[in-house]
């Protein structure tokens, strides 16, 4: 028979079942995979209630020691490797008519599954359920890892309340963060406006860009003043100007902002697209203008290459991959869950231009 605890009076019970089976977990002596006894019966053979036991196994649970899993019982997780990791997502990338979020779940889960890990997708709605079934699957170890498909500043201290780690695509690289915006893009972003013949330039954004001198638009502003493009603040377009306000679709959203920096006293010469996801509306927008690329506008455009978006004028392309996006959260992710540092390293980016086919 399997050693069971040795109940001593004065002490919880439920307080010496959680040691006993802590102490052998941690000293390997159960190993990831090692069934723990029905609550039932350890109960019968401890002479206890099964609600002792259950409480114990509870705590366990929390400590990421154990988890229940169907058909195979209570069973010992510590040290082994993630099998299921959820990605979290809020609907409203699926109702702005954004589309990046598919392909960046599809290159999760193949990421996932060259692991040997599965990927459970779940979507917040308005009423927080999403959240909810988050927290309840990390509190139980079901899931033993999470992905976000975007991390707002302030959010942080709220999912590293989670039991299970964590990584995102966020503003900017860290621990828990991965990040398209590096010094290397904004350098390559100003070198797109620069071949693409632009002087004066322009930068629509659905995001929130930092202050002048700070944060994405400190990195831009610095590496087009090295390629001698001016990027000025007042033609900055983002999800934080008061003239958004109310806008919560990509292709009104983009086209609104095109008209905005296009009417301003001194308007760019150029202008750089930070999604692709922009192009639809923009495109609308300089139809709607009878407006010719590149003879009256110019424009540079972030794109991910999975992304099956057309671009119907000439541009100049800055280009990541999601897959290798994809490679970058998994394996900070394996890294967090194993205890190891997060690895190094950064997204690719490459600069090309592009020309419509003529037909």
């Amino acid at each position: 028979m399997d050693r069971i605890p040795k109940i001593e009076a004065g002490s919880s019970i439920r307080s010496q079942i959680v040691a006993f089976y802590r102490n052998r977990i941690r000293s390997g002596e159960l190993a990831a995979g090692a069934v723990l006894p029905p609550a039932r019966l350890l109960a019968a053979q401890l002479g206890t209630a099964e609600a002792n036991v259950h409480h114990a196994f509870a705590a366990l649970v929390r400590e990421g020691l154990i988890a229940r899993r169907p058909r195979a019982g209570t069973v010992v997780i510590a040290g082994e490797r993630p099998y299921r990791v959820a990605f979290y997502f809020s609907s409203y990338y699926t109702l702005i008519g954004e589309r990046f979020t598919r392909p960046l779940i599809a290159g999760v889960e193949a990421e996932l599954a060259r692991h040997g890990i599965e990927c459970q997708v779940i979507y917040e709605t308005g009423s927080g359920e999403g959240r909810t079934l988050l927290e309840q699957l990390a509190k139980e170890r079901s899931i033993q890892g999470v992905i976000l498909r975007s991390l707002a500043a302030g959010e942080a201290a709220q999912f590293k309340r989670l039991p299970v780690p964590f990584v995102a695509i966020s503003g900017q690289d860290g621990p828990h963060g991965v990040t398209f915006f590096t010094e290397c893009f904004a350098d390559q972003a100003a070198l797109a406006l620069k071949l693409s013949g632009g002087r004066r330039a322009g930068v629509i954004y659905t995001g929130k860009l930092h202050r002048s001198g700070g944060g994405l638009k400190g990195r831009l502003q610095a590496a087009a003043a090295r390629h001698g493009v001016e990027l000025p603040d007042e033609l900055c377009f983002d999800g934080g100007c008061a003239a958004a306000s109310g806008i919560d679709d990509f292709d009104l959203f983009a086209g609104h902002a095109l008209g905005a920096l296009l009417d301003a006293v001194r308007p760019p010469d150029s202008v750089l697209l930070l999604s692709d996801n922009l192009v639809p509306g923009v495109t609308m927008e300089l139809y709607r203008r009878k407006l010719n690329v590149p003879d009256q506008l110019r424009i540079a455009v972030h794109r991910t290459v999975e992304n099956p978006i057309g671009f119907p004028f000439p541009c100049m392309l800055v280009e990541n991959r999601i897959d290798e996006l994809a490679g970058l959260l998994v394996g900070r992710l394996l890294d967090l869950h194993a205890g190891r540092p997060p690895r190094a390293g950064e997204l690719s980016v490459a600069c090309r231009e592009w020309l419509p086919v003529q037909r």
